[in-house]
């Protein structure tokens, strides 16, 4: 080997000894005494949807053309029709309101659903009548917002 492969050879492995050898070292600089720190920006937060409700489940003997509850009652005949309206505010489109109804031995009876199709607030009814006649007794409304309970109702068939 010559002198010149040699320098070459020995200075290709100090060159790569330093590359692998030394390491970036990262500074944190802190602002001199008396400086005010960067400023920190905040996103702005994203209004959170308007979360729907229902309130006010009324048991009535008739809804008026709005849904809202005409004559309220609680004791019907065996060939009356019932009605069970709510308040429902803040409902987006989609939202799923649901009435179940349970007969005097605590069985469910039926279930009835509607899909809002338009968003804001107003009157939901639903109603059930038994061509048969009701059983005496006392029956339950639960209702339901998008699958949650959200309340519910009695009524009794005299």
């Amino acid at each position: 080997m010559n002198k010149t492969t040699f320098r070459i050879l020995a200075s290709a492995i100090v060159a790569a000894m330093a590359t692998f050898a030394c390491k970036k070292s990262e500074t944190v600089s802190t602002p001199p005494a008396g400086a005010e720190p960067p400023a920190v920006v905040q996103a702005s937060p994203v209004p959170a949807a308007p979360v729907a409700r229902v309130e006010r489940i009324t048991i009535a003997k008739a809804v008026n053309a709005d849904h809202s509850p005409g004559e309220a009652g609680s004791t019907f005949g065996k060939k009356d029709t019932v009605y069970v309206t709510m308040w429902t505010s803040s409902a987006p489109i989609g939202t799923e309101i649901t009435a179940r109804w349970f007969g005097p031995d605590g069985k469910q009876l039926t279930e009835d659903k509607i899909v809002t199709d338009k968003a804001g607030d107003g009157y939901t009814s639903f109603h059930a009548a038994n061509t048969k006649g009701w059983a005496p007794g006392a029956y339950r409304v639960d209702v339901l917002l998008n699958g949650a309970p959200v309340g519910s109702t009695t009524f009794t068939i005299s």
